[in-house]
């Protein structure tokens, strides 16, 4: 009894007698406050299963993440070493971190990290990692990129031969091998166009592609790829500008990206009847065949910089929109990609025109070039410098009525078929991203400019619906007018950029997305972009205006046309889930 009062009083001090009886009887010993036996710990894993590789002179850095167990932890590489350059983070918490910049190239560096909690328990984990070299090899020779901005990129890659001399207004050519290492670290030239100051800049020698791909690659895996087709209406635009085309971070999101240079205005385009004869029926659509020639580089040398070539997507925006629909029918493009993306711009039918058409259009730049009177007509053509054709060509007709193709020819050897007819004919022959953003014409005329002081008022808008609308038909522009009141919007400037949006892009990437969706065919989607600029005015009234969706597409809204600009964090959110999108896309 003694010993039973003890207990009670004092539940902590339990007699050896108590204590004798419980371990004949099997109890177990419980703790003071009566509660059950102290759990064993939850087991201890480590989850992160591999590494990704990394680059030469490039910041490394990886973190190793464990699971259960009891905190606080301690990390060790237990067997082999870390590639030179490269340590175990000291670390008490549950995840470790290996960091720094590789010094030299080390292939199959296997090494095991281990992982041991407060209670005893060990784990570990082997892994492979790879330091690769910030040289690849290409068909024609090898390159040696740079690092930059977490990415590896290889600029001014030839991917044909110059299209110079007899060699202008003519199929592309392989490039020509050369000796050694070429230093790919800077771009190759833009090609011949007009700036924006009306002034020719530019070289014929043009046929370059860029590749970015992350510093850091998954171990072991091939990436899919995104080749990017710029716009400018086939006549201006490069892969140098705007400056979100270089080192996109898109490139850091697990896909290679690739930028490529193509002939451009009448030297990359041009029809007339002597080159169709010298083309056995053919002639026009040179750039069109530069962006094939590029894809099918692509096809033969994309795995030296750990691209898939099964997995290839190519996307454009605007004129490099009108090439991917041309390129989703083209029988010289079949096989060369997997998938394709339209942003902000899509063919009818009857917008590209037939050789027929277009010949005669196009015959007067003979003469404005001097050659017309020429013993040998092509001859003087190729022997005229590239800054007169490009100074000449703008007084060559665009269109002969309506809204079509500034370069495209229905022409029996790349383009033999209307794009929009053959895509509704046979659907698209890979799944296909297309769309546009909200206010397409936003600032592309006066009366499509909410920037303009004052802003057009409502008896404008009238006026600028009749303008547009009446030499359609008696009636047409009334029923604009009814379909789109002036009260219906903020401002009338933006009932006259609604029009113009739907009329000049919106409704024509919808009927092309109807057309290339058909039963049992690869997967069509259509989007609407339609996210306004937050910290910047005049960007915000432009609202969701052409071209403003590829900062976010490439990763780098700070970029924005004539930049710098201050996204706003909900932005640069934005700009990660479209890179999640296309990324999942390509």
């Amino acid at each position: 009894m003694r010993t039973a009062s003890i207990s009670f009083r004092f539940p902590c001090l339990v007699s050896l007698a108590w204590v004798a009886v419980a371990l004949a009887c099997g109890f177990s010993m419980t703790s003071c406050g009566g509660s059950s036996a102290v759990p064993p710990p939850p087991p201890l894993s480590i989850t992160t299963t591999a590494l990704t590789d990394g680059t030469v002179g490039a910041a490394y850095t990886q973190s190793i993440a464990a699971a259960g167990g009891v905190g606080p932890f301690s990390w060790s590489v237990s067997t082999g070493v870390l590639p030179h350059g490269l340590s175990l983070g000291s670390s008490s918490s549950s995840t470790a971190t290996i960091f720094g910049t590789p010094d030299t190239v080390q292939a199959g560096m296997t090494f095991t990290v281990q992982v041991t909690d407060a209670s005893g328990q060990s784990k570990t984990q082997s892994y492979s990692v790879n330091i690769k070299s910030t040289v690849a090899q290409t068909e024609s020779g090898a390159l040696q990129g740079v690092v930059d901005r977490g990415e590896l990129a290889f600029r001014g890659i030839p991917y044909a031969a110059p299209p110079v001399g007899n060699l202008r207004w003519q199929p592309p050519q392989p490039a020509l091998p050369w000796p050694g290492t070429r230093d790919a670290s800077a771009f190759g030239n833009v090609c011949p166009q007009l700036n924006g100051n009306n002034q020719t800049i530019g070289m014929e020698d043009c046929l370059f592609l860029n590749i970015y791909l992350s510093s850091q690659t998954p171990h072991g895996q091939q990436q899919p790829v995104m080749v990017f087709i710029h716009g400018g209406s086939d006549r201006q635009g490069s892969t140098h500008w705007p400056p979100f085309f270089d080192a996109p971070p898109l490139a850091t999101q697990g896909v290679i990206v690739v930028t490529i240079e193509y002939r451009l205005g009448m030297l990359g385009f041009f029809v007339n009847p002597l080159l169709t004869a010298e083309g056995g029926g053919s002639s026009g659509n040179y750039g069109l065949m530069d962006q094939i020639a590029a894809l099918a580089w692509v096809q033969r040398n994309i795995t030296s910089f750990g691209g898939d070539p099964a997995h290839v997507m190519v996307f454009g925006q605007s004129a490099g929109s009108y090439d991917v629909q041309a390129l989703l029918t083209s029988p010289l493009a079949e096989g060369l990609f997997w998938a394709a993306g339209m942003e902000s711009g899509s063919l009818l039918h009857g917008q590209v025109r037939t050789l027929a058409v277009l010949e005669p259009l196009e015959a007067p730049l003979v003469s404005l070039l001097g050659c017309d009177t020429a013993p040998d007509v092509l001859a003087c053509l190729r022997a005229t410098p590239a800054a007169n054709v490009v100074n000449n060509q703008n007084a060559i007709p665009n269109t002969p009525g309506g809204e079509v193709s500034r370069s495209l020819a229905i022409e029996p050897r790349v383009l033999p078929v209307d794009p929009f007819d053959a895509l509704q004919q046979n659907g698209s022959p890979v799944p296909l991203l297309i769309g546009s953003t909200r206010e397409e014409a936003s600032g592309a005329s006066p009366s499509d400019d909410p920037t303009a002081s004052p802003p057009l008022d409502e008896a404008g808008y009238e006026a600028a619906v009749h303008a547009e609308f009446d030499p359609l038909g008696a009636g047409v522009a009334n029923q604009v007018l009814t379909l789109y009141p002036a009260t219906s919007y903020d401002l009338p400037v933006y009932a006259m950029i609604a029009v113009d949006s739907d009329y000049q892009g919106i409704c024509e990437d919808r009927n092309t997305a109807r057309g290339a969706l058909h039963a049992n065919g690869p997967a069509v989607w259509r989007y609407l972009y339609a996210h306004r600029y937050e910290n910047d005015p005049t960007l915000n009234k432009l609202r969701a205006f052409h071209g403003a969706e590829l900062p976010f597409v490439f990763g780098s809204p700070q970029l924005i046309f004539g930049g710098p600009y201050t996204p706003s964090p909900a932005e640069l959110t934005l700009a990660g889930q479209m890179m999640g999108w296309m990324n999942r896309c390509g």
